[in-house]
């Protein structure tokens, strides 16, 4: 870098879709958060902004780069021929719609099938015949139905006509939608994407012109994505505070539609893209797959931030003191999503960041408070029996003294004198003896009532342990939402009944419980900063436990 001056660099994308969404989630908005967004980079808000948004003495630092004039200021751009701009990309945005056919309820049809298919294969054991399901369940393009059906047929399974006949239903709904038109777009595809990038304030990067910035961006786009049409890049000169261009930075929106393909598919195109740069300048790296899962998604963006960053160095700062680099941070997460993704692709057994084992160790430390009650009952059961051995003890020696009463009464009058006191002596004696009975008749019953109540706090505290930890297994590997529902309805209701079931003073179960539940949802918090999408514990806790 011969004596660069190090900068960081904020180049970020969000996609929107043709869809009406109330806000923003996941780099992903619709219709409604493409108006906004237009109306803010165009400078024509609908209504007066709530807040300081922009500096009006500073618009004639504003610029415009569209394909028909290339760049201009953009108060020289009249807002009625904003406005028609804006309804322009709005239209297109709404235009995509999904072919009018059957098509939906074949698509209902094979999702049916495939969960039949699904189930059968669950009760195989035969790893051969397991293969043979999965292979069919993951068929992707046009099937080769007779083949699947003769691999799947060669082994041994339960009720096989059956299941062959499910099996070949699916694959023919399968081949019938592959084999049909396709949508022109998907649920949730993006139609439009934003694109943005800046020099934080702080880092006082200069001499480096509003123009520049703005063929950077377009430039890098044109170049890495060249079939897909950018409808207008526009650089932002008003927004800083200080009145410098340190922050100036460009927004380009760009058609998620294929001047070529004629379908919308930059973020396929993104992905072929990344992978190539991966493959040439990080070789040994996991590619990303055909369709991202969140970790994946992540993953994708950080590439396209380093091709981003390299076109940068090479283009905008090659001739500057400047060159631009990842923030030390950022590179730490991307380090650790690759991790975590590395991790989610190997068998749960092989995993280092292992939930399994977690639930494991709760479990034993569970089954070691049952052991620790347990030898607790064996003290008291001795302690019982001695006191058994106590009561025979002195009931023998009332007995005893019974007998000398009786032969105090043949006595004379003044042995009998005595005998009436020893007698009334005796007779307290054994009244104090079946009290001290009576005392460890119901010690018995208390220890046994305890007992029940620790078994049935052991199996209720296990069940909310396997909930927790099966909700963040699926939240961080699987992905599958409704079987993170069920661990966390299962996780409530052990929680339910552990309230339920608490007598003790202080509620000790309850709050065993609460600990048990904060810990293990610390994974959240520890990787919130890495993860800043990651559910919030407290949230997940509220499922739990309403109040």
């Amino acid at each position: 870098m011969n004596g660069k001056k190090i900068t960081s660099m904020i180049f970020k994308t969000l996609n929107y879709t043709n869809e009406i969404k109330k806000k923003s989630t996941n780099g992903h908005g619709g219709r409604r958060q493409l108006f906004k967004s237009l109306r803010h980079s165009l400078r024509i808000p609908a209504s007066q902004p709530k807040k300081l948004e922009w500096f009006d003495e500073q618009s004639h630092l504003n610029l415009i780069w569209l394909p028909e004039t290339g760049t201009t200021r953009l108060d020289d751009y009249p807002k009625e021929q904003r406005e028609a701009l804006l309804a322009k990309i709005t239209d297109e945005a709404e235009a995509p719609t999904v072919v009018k056919n059957n098509r939906a309820e074949l698509l209902e049809a094979r999702t049916k099938l495939k969960n039949k298919v699904k189930n059968a294969s669950k009760k195989e054991t035969d790893d051969g015949s397991i293969l043979a399901f999965q292979n069919i369940l993951n068929v992707k393009g046009i099937a080769d139905t007779e083949q699947l059906l003769s691999d799947i047929a060669l082994f041994d399974i339960q009720r096989k006509n059956q299941k062959l006949d499910t099996v070949r239903k699916f694959l023919e709904c399968h081949n019938e939608i592959e084999n049909g038109p396709k949508p022109l777009i998907r649920k949730n595809q993006a139609v439009i994407q934003e694109a943005f990038f800046k020099f934080p304030s702080k880092n006082e990067v200069s001499g480096v012109s509003a123009e520049g910035r703005i063929d950077l961006i377009k430039g890098f786009y044109q170049q890495v994505f060249p079939e897909y049409p950018i409808h207008f890049i526009v650089l932002h000169g008003d927004e800083d505070v200080d009145l410098t261009d340190h922050s100036d930075h460009p927004h380009l929106f760009i058609s998620t539609k294929s001047s070529k393909t004629g379908r919308y598919d930059l973020r396929e195109t993104q992905i072929k893209k990344v992978n190539s740069y991966l493959k040439k300048h990080r070789p040994g790296t996991e590619l990303i797959g055909e369709t991202p899962d969140f970790l994946e998604s992540q993953l994708l963006f950080g590439y396209l931030q380093d091709m981003f960053y390299a076109y940068t160095n090479n283009r905008l700062l090659k001739n500057t003191s400047y060159y631009a680099k990842k923030h030390e941070k950022t590179e730490g997460h991307m380090n650790t999503l690759r991790y975590i993704n590395g991790e989610a692709k190997k068998p749960k057994s092989e995993r280092a960041f292992n939930l399994y084992e977690l639930a494991k160790i709760k479990r034993e430390e569970a089954e070691n408070a049952l052991k620790l009650a347990q030898g607790r009952k064996q003290e008291t059961t001795h302690y019982v029996h001695k006191a058994q051995q106590y009561v025979k003890a002195q009931l023998t020696k009332a007995e005893d003294a019974i007998e000398r009463q009786r032969l105090a009464e043949e006595a004379t009058a003044e042995e009998r004198e005595q005998a009436d006191a020893y007698r009334r002596k005796t007779q307290n004696h054994i009244k104090n003896i079946e009290s001290k009975s009576a005392e460890s008749d119901r010690i018995q019953g208390e220890i046994t009532a305890r007992i029940a109540e620790l078994k049935l706090f052991k199996t209720n505290l296990g069940d909310l342990i396997s909930g927790v930890v099966g909700w963040l297994d699926e939240l961080f590997y699987e992905k599958r939402q409704d079987i993170q529902e069920k661990a966390l309805e299962r996780a409530r209701l052990a929680y339910l009944r552990i309230q339920i079931n608490d007598r003790t003073d202080g509620s000790e179960f309850i709050n065993q419980a609460d600990r048990e539940i904060d810990q293990h949802l610390e994974v959240l918090d520890e990787h919130r900063e890495e993860l800043p999408d990651l559910p919030i514990s407290s949230e997940i806790k509220r499922k739990i436990k309403p109040r």
